[in-house]
């Protein structure tokens, strides 16, 4: 059998592409030589090379790895280190080699022999100093050596041979290896909180005397790595030491699993990380499990941990070449999932009081929701309420979502409106289930219970409303240049705005079915996908906006304020009209109704020829009205002065929601 020397390509560049995997390699390299110091020098931040009219440009940065371990001498470069592909486990060869280091007997985390290939992931050049061997007066033989990634790949099946160094077969004081990386792929160091977590990661640190600092050849900067600070939720952790029972093979496992106060947001912390013989073999985030179990989205949100099974790297290989992940499908995989999935669920259930309750207490402090109940509801009993199911929503918020202040204050508002009506639920159903001689007396108080309720309601609408004007007259008279989809958002927001018998529950089901039927028919009829609503388009404009679906479609197309409609924009407008009424005289989608209405909100037009006399047939045939943006504003002003009034009132004493006094 000839192997070819593209096998190289496939485990170096193949498996390893990310700087962080490629240094992990050769740092646990230094802990099978029984290092106990390992210093890696990096360009913290920088690009290593980059691609130009397709070729990649060096930037002359270097990276190196180096350790204080027994080291080479040239021959054992020889023997071992340049034989790629040999189980140091098992070799005989190696009269100090084997499945424990020779110094401290640790359990050596090498076994394929291809980590020492895994720079070719991101370079083309490797320089090997190593210091080893038996001690001699002189001291340690030094083996010194060049691998270029080029030269290696060449197409000859002779033996390959590396670069002889300058201080090759020269003598050192100490033991030790230094493996320099050059040439580079195009990559770019992190900075260095996410370079020093993604290498914490890949050990388990508790490993003894061996240190791992990182220094920043940029700024000089060094720091140590430590063990990984993970912010666990009190009462959610969860110790393991077990033995799991695979077909009467004891499999021990050890560790820990649990919730964490908060979302992680980087990759090098969530998840239960799996080690074998301290190296990173796997990071899980449920073992596999399925949909719908007991806290199923805290735990794929929140679950952390730390899991030790050497056995998966002992007499069996169930880890990937590329340590990436576990050999799921072994009988031991299937095992250790089912373990590990009763585990996770045995989680879920003991923590899940703990985690509701902290993250209610996360809502409380950020949305002061008691605060806000007390200063609304004078009334003791609507406070009650309001403050009963702040608590409810709180326990069940979405944690992740919390520190989005617009997810937090859609919440509250929800809260501050409900609580009255749920008051009054509670009274209801509380004479409704009690036979109670008072009945009377108690439905007497429960209208004025209801008055109350009806207020605050209303004191919820006229705050939302009168906040809506005061943002599109802002939008309106202050902007100098308003987005013109925000003014569509805001429209869309709050229909009634334009037409006050359109309220927000006519974005119903209804409109949306037509929505999507009608966007889907316009892209495969006309090759263009068309978007109808702002709210649920961030990256793009909006052609126009369907607005309401009652008796006729509604449509509202806006152009920002000061803006005169032009010939193109009235041309692009009426192939929009004919378009839907084309799409509706072919597909029902909402019953008897078979026409549109265009509402235009601009500042006039300047139209002529064909576009003026398409603008004016829409008039007449009332198919089309043309407000301008101070016309919408007043009338909206005009169709809700009593909200206007009542909001202004509500800071008085006669606003029953604020006073003590009960109607």
């Amino acid at each position: 059998m000839t192997i070819s020397r593209n096998t190289i390509d496939k485990l170096g560049v193949k498996l390893y592409d990310k700087v962080s995997d490629v240094i992990a390699e050769l740092i646990s390299n230094a802990y099978d030589a029984d290092a106990e110091n390992v210093t890696v020098s990096v360009p913290i931040g920088k690009v290593l090379a980059y691609s130009k009219d397709g070729e990649i440009r060096d930037r002359g940065h270097k990276i190196t790895i180096e350790d204080d371990g027994h080291g080479m001498d040239p021959d054992e470069a020889n023997r071992f280190y340049l034989k790629v592909g040999t189980d140091r486990r098992t070799d005989g060869r190696r009269g100090r080699g084997g499945a424990r280091s020779p110094q401290k007997k640790r359990a050596v985390m090498g076994r394929k022999g291809i980590g020492k290939l895994s720079s070719f992931g991101i370079c083309k050049k490797i320089e090997v100093w190593s210091a080893g061997g038996p001690r001699w007066k002189d001291g340690y033989r030094i083996s010194h050596f060049t691998m270029c990634y080029d030269d290696i790949l060449q197409d000859t099946d002779a033996d390959y041979e590396p670069m002889r160094g300058s201080q090759d077969r020269c003598w050192s004081e100490t033991a030790g290896t230094r493996v320099t990386m050059s040439d580079f792929l195009t990559r770019r160091i992190p900075d260095m909180d996410v370079f020093a977590r993604q290498i914490t990661r890949k050990f388990s640190l508790g490993l003894p005397d061996f240190q791992i600092a990182v220094r920043d050849t940029a700024s000089g900067r060094r720091i140590g790595i430590a063990d990984m600070k993970i912010d666990i939720a009190d009462g959610t952790k969860i110790t393991l030491d077990e033995d799991l029972d695979a077909g009467g093979q004891k499999l021990h496992v050890g560790g820990w699993v649990a919730y964490s106060k908060h979302p992680y947001k980087n990759e090098e912390v969530a998840g239960i990380r799996i080690y074998a013989r301290g190296k990173l073999a796997a990071v899980t985030r449920d073992f596999g499990h399925g949909a719908g179990f007991t806290g199923e989205h805290s735990i794929r949100s929140y679950l952390v941990g730390e899991i030790h099974a050497d056995w998966l790297d002992t007499e069996e290989d169930l880890v990937a070449s590329d340590r990436q992940d576990i050999l799921w499908s072994s009988d031991k995989g299937e095992e250790f999932k089912a373990w590990g999935q009763k585990v996770v669920g045995r989680l879920g259930r003991n923590a899940e009081k703990t985690v509701r309750d902290t993250t209610y207490r996360m809502f409380a402090d950020k949305s002061n929701f008691e605060q806000a109940a007390r200063e609304r509801f004078k009334d003791k009993e609507v406070y009650e309420a309001a403050i009963n199911l702040g608590k409810a929503v709180g326990r069940i918020a979405d944690r992740g979502m919390l520190d989005n202040p617009e997810y937090v204050d859609g919440l509250l508002e929800l809260i501050l409106a409900v609580a009255p009506s749920k008051m009054l639920v509670e009274k209801l159903a509380f004479i409704a289930n009690e036979a109670n001689p008072h009945a009377l007396k108690i439905m007497s108080s429960l209208f004025g219970d209801a008055k109350i309720a009806e207020m605050a309601w209303m004191g919820q609408v006229a705050d939302v409303r009168v906040r809506t004007l005061n943002r599109l007259t802002s939008a309106i008279r202050d902007d100098p240049d308003p987005a013109e989809n925000e003014m569509h958002r805001i429209l869309e927001e709050a229909p009634w705005l334009i037409n006050p018998r359109w309220t927000i529950l006519q974005s119903n089901q209804t409109l949306e079915n037509f929505r999507e039927a009608f966007q889907a028919w316009y892209r495969k009829k006309h090759g263009v996908k068309i978007v109808t609503t702002a709210i649920n388009s961030a990256n793009r404009r909006p052609d126009f906006v369907l607005m309401s679906a009652s008796n006729v479609i509604e449509v509202v197309e806006i152009k920002k304020p000061k803006h005169v409609l032009g010939d193109e924009e009235m041309e692009r407008l009426n192939a929009y009209v004919d378009a839907i009424d084309e799409f509706m005289s072919v597909h029902q989608v909402i019953p008897n109704v078979a026409k549109c209405h265009v509402t235009l909100v601009c500042d006039g037009e300047n139209l002529k020829g064909t576009k003026k006399g398409a603008y004016t047939n829409l008039v007449n045939q009332r198919q089309l009205t043309q407000i301008t943006w101070e016309e919408l504003l007043v009338g909206a002003k005009n169709s809700h002065e009593d909200f206007l009034r009542f909001n202004s009132r509500r800071g008085n004493r006669a606003d029953p929601t604020r006073g003590s006094d009960r109607p």
